[in-house]
This record gives structure tokens, sequence and C-alpha cells, in this order.
């Protein structure tokens, strides 16, 4: 979630197009982030993935079609590559949903482990988790550049999954 949105947002986990950031890595950040701290949340459990979990259409009307396909774009090509790097692990996709999400065991033991300059207290995983729930976009994305770095070392190289 993000900060200076209503209320009503908090509850459906999606966002206002207009609270976002403005570039593509910060929204992949933001996306990223997101998408793994429901992920660890739910762990084991598979869950289905859809643009409107992350993505406030309410208050994307007919005037901001174009606004909305780049959200939409930005959010698929940001479960591809968490999927493509070994992040997440899926089924199967569909126009804007992706269906048995579920992270992987590296993507796991990434969000298990401690944030920088801590060795105790709540992991990553726990503190995306976190993020989510109260709208820290900053920390979110300080979480998601210190995931990325640790997975980065531990991950394997990029495969495209042809999905």
């Amino acid at each position: 979630m993000f900060k200076g949105l209503a209320s009503h947002l908090k509850d459906k986990n999606v966002h206002s197009i207009n609270a976002l950031p403005s570039n593509n890595i910060e929204l992949f950040d933001c996306y990223a982030g997101l998408t793994l701290g429901h992920l660890y949340r739910n762990f084991p459990l598979p869950v289905t993935l859809t643009a409107e979990r992350f993505i406030d259409y309410t208050t994307l009307g007919a005037s901001n079609r174009e606004a909305l396909e780049k959200e939409e774009t930005l959010f698929m090509a940001t479960i591809k590559w968490l999927a493509d790097v070994g992040y997440i692990h899926f089924d199967g996709m569909s126009g804007v949903a992706f269906y048995e999400v579920v992270l992987t065991s590296n993507g796991l033991l990434t969000l298990r482990a401690f944030p920088e300059g801590s060795d105790t207290g709540p992991t990553l995983g726990d503190k995306l988790s976190h993020c989510i729930k109260d709208q820290h976009t900053a920390e979110l994305r300080a979480l998601m550049a210190q995931a990325l770095s640790l997975g980065s070392r531990t991950l394997s190289p990029m495969t495209r999954s042809g999905i």
C-alpha cells in the first residue's frame, strides 16, 4: 500500500495511480514488494494474483486508459520477471491474472533473511508484509533493494519462462 491513500483502499491492497511513483523502477519495486509480501504472508499456499489486487480501477476512468494500460503492463512484467529470476513460480496466466503463484525455495530463503544491519527481529518477508498493511512506500522500496541484492547472490541466472 502507498502513503496518502484513502482508508478504503487500505483494506483492498490496491493503490491510486496518483499515489504511485512515476518511473518504472520505482513502480517495479512497489509491485514486487507488494507481491512478495503477499506471497510470504500466504506461504505455502498458492494464490491467484490479478492486477485488480494492486491497481485501483475505480479511479481510472476511460480518460485514463493509457495510464491504466501502463499500470497493467508494468504489473505483468514485474510478475514475469520475478518468475524468470527464480523468486516465484506460477502455473499459468490469462489477461492480467497469474494462477497458482507461490514463492520458490530461493524466494522463501531470500525473504527469511534479516534486513541489513540486523541479526534478529523481523525478516525481510515480515517487513514486506508489514509495509503492505501500513503504506510505507519508501521502506517497501528499500526492502526490495535489499531482497534483490541478496537474491542476486543466491539465485541462478535469468531464464525466460516462455509463458
